[in-house]
């Protein structure tokens, strides 16, 4: 077979896997789910809002380090020692006493969340001007234009 003939065949396989591609990986669910996910993210991911967030991190900070001071001040003006007010605390007033022991856990999580968001502002924005729901269209029609031009060049009758 001569060497446009192989090129053909290979251009034609591609085209039909393009084609494939979309039902196989169910881009169409997906790329509806992913145009969704996009809408309710654009009010969220942007700069300003970032911005709101790693404010609300320093006051958060804050408190925390206000808390881890308060408590012993705490301890010592009810006349109980600092175990005492965590175990009356627990059982008062748990919820806070549970916020107070994930604290540190939730800075950092909250800190991890807060930069990831920072660091992909602008990713966000341009993958939102993506057409998602369109994407798969994409493929087939690109597939489509491959296999009809593999097709038609396998089927000319060969130069001499």
């Amino acid at each position: 077979m001569p060497s446009n003939k192989v090129i053909s065949v290979i251009i034609l396989l591609v085209g039909v896997a393009l084609i494939i591609a979309p039902f196989g990986y169910k881009m169409f669910d997906r790329a509806s789910a992913g145009a969704d996910m996009m809408k309710a993210f654009e009010p969220v991911l942007t700069r300003p809002n970032v911005t709101t967030f790693q404010g609300h991190m320093q006051t958060f900070g804050g408190m925390q380090q206000d808390i881890n001071k308060m408590m012993p001040a705490l301890a010592q003006q009810m006349g109980m020692s600092q175990n005492q007010l965590n175990q009356m605390m627990g059982q008062q007033f748990p919820g806070v006493a549970n916020g107070m022991q994930q604290m540190d856990k939730m800075g950092q999580d909250f800190s991890t969340v807060i930069n990831v968001m920072d660091q992909n502002v602008e990713n966000f924005q341009k993958a939102d001007q993506l057409p998602m729901r369109t994407m798969p269209w994409f493929f087939i029609i690109a597939g489509g234009a491959l296999v009809v031009l593999a097709g038609a060049q396998l089927l000319l009758p060969a130069k001499k």
